[in-house]
């Protein structure tokens, strides 16, 4: 089941939920797949121009690794068709920011636990 909280995101195909998440190991996998790391991957996400078709089969691929292991790439494809290519992007986008949360305003950088105090 999807968890936002834990950057969990629900990809409906037909009467089908899968679950989309970006950890680190699904982005790894992302950048092995891809050959990019993952800044250069976030550059192609936010330009649609260049977007391919087969970048965004890669993401959902890797963004399912977590809670659907073994799907293979040809099998994404099937889905990402059932689904619909825009809300399929849509999701993959929701899943990906819920990956890289802001930091919330007014909130600087944690405190070192390490830090002797004075």
């Amino acid at each position: 089941m999807a968890n936002p909280l834990r950057g969990s995101v629900p990809l409906q195909v037909g009467d089908r939920s899968y679950t989309l998440s970006f950890s680190i190991n699904a982005l790894c996998e992302l950048e092995t797949e891809l050959d990019q790391p993952v800044a250069a991957i976030v550059k192609t996400i936010q330009n649609p121009e260049a977007l391919r078709l087969s970048t965004v089969r890669s993401l959902v691929w890797s963004g399912l690794q977590d809670h659907h292991a073994g799907i293979s790439l040809s099998e994404v494809g099937i889905l990402i068709s059932e689904a619909g290519l825009q809300p399929t992007i849509t999701k993959v986008g929701e899943a990906f920011r819920l990956a890289f949360p802001q930091p919330e305003a007014g909130k600087g950088k944690p405190a070192n636990p390490r830090k002797a105090k004075a």
